[in-house]
């Protein structure tokens, strides 16, 4: 997987590419708690490119949704590719995503 980081204001956008797997996950947890320390208000994981999304993945995505929602900000994802869209659908977590 691979990460490419855009910031614009408080906002930051995480496009993650192919396979959110395992290891994947851990570093996506580390790019989410390093924006939530530098006082980021808006984070939004792109997963237009994702090809696959583990259980590990939607724990990151589900917990640090809720944590962002609790101060105040938000953790959303954006154009997820059809098969993490799938996968997000059929977990019960429409709330992930960005309408």
């Amino acid at each position: 997987m691979e990460i490419t980081k855009q910031t614009s204001g408080d906002s930051l956008e995480l496009m993650l590419s192919g396979r959110v797997d395992g290891a994947a996950a851990n570093e996506l947890e580390i790019e989410v708690l390093a924006a939530i320390k530098q006082g980021v208000g808006a984070i939004f994981i792109n997963l237009a490119q994702a090809t696959f999304l583990c259980s590990a993945g939607i724990r990151v995505l589900l917990q640090y949704h809720r944590q962002m929602k609790t101060k105040g900000g938000k953790l959303l994802v954006t154009r997820p590719s059809p098969e993490v869209a799938s996968t997000l659908e059929m977990t019960g977590f429409p709330e992930l995503v960005e309408k």
